[in-house]
């Protein structure tokens, strides 16, 4: 599938499910290449959806919860 083709489907409003396992493995990759970043307003939007990655993953799988050190916007 291509880009073109992914992004009509994510405008299109098609859901995914990642289960526990994938959880795992993506949140740590989440938190080493999100978290490090300088806080900045132009992040306001990737942080709401980093916020909501994390407080979901909380709440089903038990993970670390979101908090200011994992924010990236100054909001």
């Amino acid at each position: 599938m291509e880009n073109a083709d992914i992004t009509q489907k994510i405008n299109n409003g098609d859901l995914f499910v990642l289960t526990r396992e994938e959880m795992a493995l993506i949140l740590p990759w989440l938190r080493n290449t999100l978290a490090t970043q300088e806080r900045q307003d132009e992040n306001a939007d990737l942080c709401q959806l980093f916020s909501k990655i994390m407080r979901l993953s909380n709440r089903l799988y038990g993970t670390e919860p979101f908090n200011r050190e994992t924010c990236i916007c100054n909001g």
